[in-house]
């Protein structure tokens, strides 16, 4: 998670507060879950052009670190210079997610089968799915909200990126931020990303997404280096308009409500969002109105 981002290297409103809250949820789960799941990681953001420089330089920000006139590797290049930016964090998400999935399993509280809309059926304040009454059934589904019958007509806009894994013949400790994201995961090993594609779902890895990465690692070498691709990835970021999450009930439906619309920061909106739902849901503790789906209740269709 790098707090400084952006060409203007300038914090969202209340971003401090939030990454110091994620940081903090995660590593509480991470305690719970016996994993390790938050690692502190020290970023080196590498300056674009003479403009970043100048606005680097005059940035003024509790996380900024010290100005350097190089990079962080010889083999990496920084004409126009690099910042230090402290509190940078990273989850090992991978592990979160196998770790909760496998617990689930156990418990048999998870299936793997695609969810069916269809399959659910309204009883008035519950609803029923195979052969379950439930209270609530929550929407979590990101960008295929854009299939479901009941929240497709939100303004929801896709926006697909690619990532890869590479192994690449150098040792860095820290992330390095260049236009792009090169994190190191250990062992010469680094995950590269990430693509934008506003407008437009991932519908997998493509080779202009590879290229695109590639081109852009390539251009911040001090010289060529031998890069193997190890893994690929596509996927989709869900946000509004607006930028903000989207969550609550449904206004006609009480029993359907949604989760969604947490664009390229979800790690660091998910904890808030879903203790901010959950208490929303089993206690009617209203939703601020910045993140309550009802500011776009205009878009839902009638039932």
């Amino acid at each position: 998670m790098n707090p400084l981002t952006g060409p203007r290297l300038a914090p969202l409103p209340n971003l401090q507060t939030r990454c110091e809250q994620a940081r903090a949820y995660y590593a509480r789960l991470g305690t719970r879950l016996g994993r390790a799941l938050v690692e502190p990681t020290p970023i080196r953001r590498l300056c674009r052009d003479a403009t970043e420089r100048d606005r680097a330089r005059e940035t003024h920000h509790p996380w900024r670190g010290a100005w350097q006139n190089d990079a962080p590797h010889h083999q990496l290049s920084a004409p126009f210079g690099s910042l230090d930016i402290h509190h940078g964090w990273r989850l090992n998400l991978t592990d979160l997610l196998a770790t909760l999935a496998g617990r689930w399993s156990i418990a048999n509280a998870i299936t793997t089968a695609p969810f069916d809309w269809t399959a659910v059926h309204s009883r008035g304040q519950s609803a029923r799915w195979q052969g379950h009454t439930v209270g609530c059934v929550v929407s979590c589904e990101g960008a295929a909200v854009a299939q479901n019958p009941y929240w497709r007509a939100l303004p929801l806009q896709a926006d697909g990126g690619e990532s890869l894994v590479l192994k690449l013949p150098i040792d860095l400790i820290e992330a390095v931020s260049a236009g792009f994201t090169l994190l190191p995961l250990g062992e010469q090993r680094y995950w590269l990303g990430a693509t934008h594609s506003p407008g437009h779902a991932a519908s997998g890895p493509t080779v202009a997404g590879r290229n695109a990465l590639l081109s852009a690692l390539a251009a911040r070498l001090s010289a060529p280096l031998s890069i193997e691709v190890l893994g690929h990835f596509a996927g989709t970021r869900m946000a509004p308009p607006d930028r903000e999450p989207v969550l609550g009930r449904h206004p006609k439906q009480s029993w359907l409500a949604i989760f969604n619309g947490l664009g390229s920061r979800g790690i660091l909106r998910a904890p808030d969002s879903a203790i901010q739902l959950s208490q929303h849901l089993v206690n009617d503790t209203p939703l601020p109105p910045a993140l309550d789906l009802l500011r776009y209740a205009a878009h839902l269709p009638s039932f």
